[in-house]
């Protein structure tokens, strides 16, 4: 699956829980992310497993193993 297909099977309810949408990037050197909760701002996974908006001194979320395999289907390095 590529991260596009991906895109469009959680926007209709196909995803795992816990992830609200998955966005292509939209600037020079942003990656494909998939965010955690609704909203912009929100924290996101990068595609090379990386986190996106974590506030300083948090401790990233642990992700589920469906989550995971998800991801990992669609390209992700988590």
């Amino acid at each position: 699956m590529t991260p596009n297909q991906a895109s469009r099977a959680v926007l209709r309810g196909q995803g795992p829980a816990g992830i609200d949408r998955v966005d292509r990037p939209k600037v020079f050197g942003e990656q494909w992310h998939a965010h955690l909760a609704p909203g912009e701002g929100s924290i996101a996974v990068n595609q090379d497993g990386s986190w996106k908006h974590l506030p300083n001194g948090h401790e990233p979320p642990k992700l589920t193993a469906s989550q995971k395999s998800f991801l990992r289907d669609a390209g992700w390095n988590v």
